[in-house]
């Protein structure tokens, strides 16, 4: 069993007194930094002031400072800008202006994982990555709750990187829920499989081919998306509060039935290789070297997929559906 930490096992003096900077201004990075504002911590944000979010942060109250203007005034930084952004950053404005003791804090441990940044070893090296998405962080933790978190230690430098950890959890508010402790390794290569297997690739993935199978057989498309995409959430909402025994408890019989009579058929014996492949594949670093060769090359292919999914018929009809049914 994974190691959880509470309120009570951690303590915002570890990071009272410390000089931290956020860079990057995004979902995740203004979460913290308000988070951390609210929680008594002084914080500075890192963005070019020609941004939007520049200007959103220094509405919001906070100071803006430019990557130019990095310096060794401060103690924590904490990197909220893409994965693929990361390792450009560090070598060109965080490299140089680290002291003994300087602690990286990362919300993903991607960069890490993979040598996109590659820290000196006199620094700590640590990870808080929030369960959910920034835009809830921020929310829950205004509610007085919070969304749990992974942390981990990469290098321990200081000799106090947990406890560092463990107080900036505290003060966004994860620890109200639960801390699980974690490594690098762990975290990065489950969240990406995650993503690719099942939330985000598979997911999408198997929609669409339903939907596309639904229509190809005479169904018409308005019925095809409610029997797919339109009920997702229904069902993904039961097997998160019950798991997937208390799920099929609350479905039809009918539906019950249909479970048993596919099971091991859409994910069969070679559906369990390809998975098993997927996941060497992100281990060995294959998939962060093409990842990094397509933002090199200006994401060509990634365009090219997202404006195919924009032009499917599923889009079309998820539309129509909204307007009447949300």
């Amino acid at each position: 069993m994974q190691k959880i930490y509470r309120d009570q096992n951690a303590d915002i003096k570890y990071i009272r007194n410390k000089q931290i900077l956020i860079i990057g201004y995004g979902s995740q990075g203004r979460a913290f930094a308000l988070n951390l504002r609210d929680s008594a911590i002084e914080v500075n944000i890192c963005i070019k002031l020609e941004s939007l979010s520049a200007n959103a942060a220094r509405a919001e109250g906070l100071k803006v400072i430019t990557p130019d203007n990095i310096d060794d005034r401060y103690d924590i930084f904490l990197f909220m800008i893409p994965d693929h952004l990361q390792g450009d950053f560090y070598e060109k404005y965080i490299k140089n202006s680290l002291k003994e003791n300087s602690c990286l804090v990362f919300a993903h441990g991607y960069s890490i994982q993979f040598g996109l940044v590659r820290p000196d070893f006199s620094s700590d090296v640590i990870l808080v990555a929030p369960h959910g998405p920034g835009d809830d962080l921020r929310e829950r933790f205004i509610r007085g709750s919070g969304i749990s978190c992974y942390v981990a230690v990469q290098q321990d430098h200081s000799g106090e990187a947990a406890n560092i950890a463990l107080a900036l959890a505290k003060a966004v508010g994860s620890t109200r829920i639960g801390a699980f402790q974690t490594t690098f390794e762990h975290e990065t290569l489950g969240d990406i499989f995650g993503e690719q297997a099942l939330l985000c690739g598979g997911l999408a993935e198997l929609v669409t081919k339903s939907y596309e199978a639904l229509v190809r057989n005479g169904i018409p498309e308005e019925n095809a998306y409610i029997e797919t995409a339109h009920q997702i959430d229904l069902l993904a909402s039961l097997l998160k509060r019950h798991g997937i025994h208390g799920m099929a408890e609350r479905i039809s019989m009918t539906a019950q039935y249909g479970m048993l009579k596919m099971n091991d058929k859409i994910i069969d014996r070679d559906g369990e290789k390809r998975l098993n492949q997927l996941f060497e594949k992100i281990k060995s670093g294959e998939f962060a070297r093409d990842w990094q060769e397509e933002y090199e090359t200006g994401f060509k292919n990634l365009k090219e997929y997202k404006k195919k999914l924009k032009n499917h018929s599923i889009e079309k009809t998820a539309e129509k559906i909204k307007k009447i049914i949300e």
